[in-house]
């Protein structure tokens, strides 16, 4: 493929076309914009040429997904109506573009907030990176963006390899199999994790700035000696390994009185119930963690400052979420590693010995602060976060964290959720003919994941979240008290829950466990295994491929299937080896 230098520019929201610099870079071609010519601009489109179709071409583009929805963005070049369709939060920095004379991958360094924009107009398809200099980053870096040619009958498929192999070979991620050397990422890999959360105030709370007088209530689900009590029920089931991961252990529960963490609450057995607990699970051959958070801030804390907040443009503090402790305040990035270094050693002296868990860092592009104090841009905000991340996996062994930005995942073990998928709505894509795991492609073997929020909890849900969770290749969650919002509020991993209210509750629950512990442990061994394809057949069966041979083919139909002399299920799976 060779590139014609007329189509790469990006446009002014005055009209203005900036052409790109570009230079040779290994197999591809780095163009750069200089920041001085983004002085006085407000917004800026780029590269919609490069983009450019007709509808009826052959071809398509390849988008990344954001945090709330199920899958990567593939957009054929049909007749449609005409629309503008913008959405911002990709969790890769990559997007593909095939069509009869181009085929590459475009890979957008994330030193700046931006957003995708894709437009047809009277038939002609555009879709440009839009950059917003009025909200977030004023300009102060060059806008640096990479083209991969890709031979022209490569798919999405190659795609996934291309991004996967430039970044492994920049030392931007690592290999699962590298990951694994530490035994809490490796005892990971086999076992599902169950969380569990043990108390909570009513989220969103009545009261929206707290005070120990005004606190309301917290609801205790799961205190620290019924911790104990699914630990034995698991041991006496056969369970084989599980990560148990405590939430809403520390001060007045999940949300509570962030960034304060310790004591434990008294109401769940403090701390001495808790240093039991957690050796009491090591003894049983289990694994343990704890679910901690940096970002949000709530002024009942006793840690709390307003001199973390990050603060806007007009000098106003963030304030992101409504939760059990009132209204959250977002730390600046450079505040949140120092209140790690300071939370994080206490906690670990408890003895937690799996995944460490810090919510929220991995599922947002961080915060810009414009505090004179501790400013801090997009690209420095990524670098504190990489920072914290870092930290924590030395100090506990491992990490994990709620999403799938991709500036996380050299650090990252495991994810929670990759998106929130359809746990809020079912995301309206108006330029969406379907939705790929082009992540998955890209990412499996570099880490652990579970593919979206409803996919938590599978045992207990219909046969598709199943079907997606091993299709895409991901580590089952289990949740106890994964439903706690209240008023009305989304609970985003769904309405079927692991509760331990009762002895035939807690027995019931810990079948569910065991269901999913069985079925993973089969297909564990995968997880050092790259995903080189995942393919459509015409049957309607779907195929993912592994580097070793091995094929998964899932049903997501209501009618039996069948592959090379298998029959599949409805709504079901088949491993070939």
């Amino acid at each position: 493929m060779c590139l014609d230098a007329s189509l790469l520019y990006a446009v002014t929201d005055k009209g203005k076309q900036l052409p790109f610099a570009v230079q040779k870079l290994g197999g591809g071609y780095l163009l750069t914009l200089k920041r001085e010519m983004l002085q006085g601009v407000k917004q800026l489109r780029a590269l919609p040429a490069l983009s450019a179709a007709n509808a009826g071409d052959e071809g398509y583009w390849l988008l990344p997904r954001n945090i709330s929805m199920s899958g990567d963005i593939l957009t054929r070049f049909l007749p449609r109506e005409d629309l503008v369709y913008t959405y911002s939060r990709p969790i890769m920095s990559c997007y593909g573009i095939k069509k009869t004379e181009t085929c590459c991958l475009v890979r957008v360094e994330r030193n700046y907030y931006y957003q995708f924009e894709a437009e047809v107009k009277e038939g002609v398809y555009t879709l440009s990176v839009l950059f917003d200099f009025t909200d977030r980053d004023r300009p102060y870096d060059d806008i640096r963006i990479e083209i991969l040619p890709l031979a022209l009958d490569a798919d999405y498929n190659d795609m996934a390899r291309a991004e996967r192999e430039v970044r492994l070979a920049r030392d931007e991620i690592v290999t699962l199999a590298e990951k694994c050397r530490r035994p809490a990422v490796e005892y990971a890999r086999k076992y599902p994790v169950v969380r569990i959360r043990m108390g909570w105030k009513p989220s969103p709370s009545p009261v929206l700035h707290q005070t120990e007088a005004t606190e309301p209530d917290m609801h205790v689900a799961c205190d620290f000696a019924r911790v104990r009590d699914i630990a034995d029920e698991m041991k006496r089931r056969g369970v084989a390994g599980v990560e148990l991961q405590l939430v809403g252990w520390n001060r007045s529960g999940h949300d509570g009185r962030y960034p304060q963490m310790l004591p434990a609450d008294p109401r769940l057995g403090g701390d001495d119930e808790m240093k039991k607990t957690i050796a009491y699970v090591k003894a049983l051959g289990y694994r343990i963690s704890t679910h901690t958070n940096f970002i949000d801030a709530y002024p009942i804390g006793d840690t709390f400052t307003w001199d973390d907040v990050a603060k806007d443009r007009e000098g106003n503090y963030i304030q992101i979420g409504h939760y059990s402790a009132g209204l959250a305040y977002h730390v600046c990035p450079i505040r949140q590693l120092k209140n790690a270094r300071r939370d994080l050693p206490p906690v670990a002296d408890m003895g937690e010995n799996g995944l460490h868990y810090t919510d929220v860092v991995s599922i947002v592009i961080p915060d810009v602060c414009h505090d004179p104090a501790h400013p801090s841009n997009t690209a420095n905000g990524i670098l504190y976060a990489q920072k914290m991340m870092e930290y924590e996996r030395g100090l506990f062994g491992g990490f994990s964290s709620e999403g799938a930005m991709d500036f996380a995942h050299k650090h990252l073990d495991f994810i929670l959720y990759n998106t929130f998928g359809d746990g809020f709505a079912v995301a309206s894509i108006p330029i969406a003919d379907r939705l790929l795991p082009f992540f998955e492609i890209t990412y499996h073997g570099t880490l652990l994941y579970n593919p979206t929020s409803p996919t938590v909890n599978y045992t207990l849900k219909a046969p598709r979240e199943r079907l997606m969770l091993y299709m895409r290749g991901g580590r089952p969650a289990m949740y106890y008290y994964s439903k706690f919002r209240t008023g009305g509020a989304k609970n985003w991993m769904g309405e079927c829950d692991l509760v331990c209210g009762d002895e035939a509750e807690l027995t019931e629950s810990v079948a569910r466990i065991k269901q999913a512990a069985d079925e993973y442990a089969r297909l564990a061994d995968l997880q050092l295994c790259f995903m080189l394809r995942y393919d459509y057949l015409d049957n309607g069966l779907e195929m993912a491929t592994y580097e070793n041979g091995t094929r998964i083919v899932g049903n997501f139909t209501d009618q039996p299937l069948s592959f090379e002399g298998c029959e599949v299920a409805a709504m079901d799976y088949a491993v070939l080896l």
